[in-house]
């Protein structure tokens, strides 16, 4: 979960990295709901409003989640287990290229005859794939950044092939030569309301028309992938994303990339 957000504010960005959050600790993530609704009452705020405010915006959005699961393969073919962000991560990257053809929650496909929903077992195998190898690579580029930064973490047991990562870890991404610093990541906290953006380096150079966003929801301990409700529907801006935010008052903190 994130800091405290003053009342007074609805955007804050950050010119340093930020401290890991609470949510990379397991007892405050069994706890993350009463943790959060103490911050929340005292500042003073209603949480059930805020829960509710981001809810509109994720549906004026037209984004909805979709359960990526938490297990994967490495390059071994051995099992990882708590790869939930790492594959949501994947999920929603490969959704909002239109690189994958299931786009909702029962592994179904959108016919293009009848409007109905047809399983194909062979797409939803090569979808399932595709993620794996996507997550994988993302698990490998995001883990190599922040190993690089605290190489203590590794003996700490923060960071290794069957911990779970968060959403922190993108911190030490943004300003690096890899596909991530071209993209911004937002984080819909699922419990708080609060939203968690990392904007990469190079996300302002690319075109204006070009949505690299990739969006995440987060509900305690598990990650799960946003993307667009329906076939018709494209990936918001990250300038769509603040606008609704700003329109009905969703709280937000932006950390930027740094050159």
């Amino acid at each position: 979960m994130s800091p405290p957000v003053p009342s007074s504010l609805s955007q804050i960005e950050f010119e340093e990295t930020p401290r890991l959050t609470t949510a990379t600790c397991d007892k405050e993530l069994q706890d993350h709901r009463r943790l959060v609704n103490d911050l929340f009452q005292a500042d003073g705020m209603d949480l059930e409003a805020c829960v509710t405010k981001q809810l509109r915006a994720l549906n004026i959005l037209g984004l909805t989640f979709q359960d990526a699961g938490a297990i994967n393969r490495n390059e071994r073919n051995e099992i990882i287990h708590n790869s939930c962000f790492y594959l949501s991560l994947a999920t929603s990257y490969l959704c909002g290229l239109g690189a994958l053809s299931v786009h909702d929650n029962e592994g179904s496909t959108p016919s293009g005859n009848n409007g109905g929903n047809i399983i194909n077992l062979n797409e939803k195998e090569e979808d399932q794939l595709l993620v794996g190898d996507t997550a994988l690579m993302l698990k490998r580029t995001i883990e190599a950044a922040v190993v690089k930064a605290h190489p203590e973490w590794v003996l700490q047991g923060k960071v290794g092939e069957e911990v779970q990562a968060f959403s922190d870890f993108l911190v030490y991404t943004l300003d690096s030569q890899t596909l991530l610093s071209d993209w911004a990541v937002i984080v819909f906290d699922a419990t708080s309301g609060f939203c968690d953006i990392y904007k990469g380096l190079n996300y302002d150079k690319q075109k204006s028309n070009q949505a690299n966003t990739i969006t995440l929801r987060y509900i305690p301990g598990h990650y799960q992938a946003l993307v667009p409700a329906n076939a018709n529907l494209h990936r918001p801006t990250l300038s769509d994303i603040t606008a609704r935010l700003d329109d009905l008052g969703v709280f937000y903190v932006i950390t930027d990339g740094r050159s």
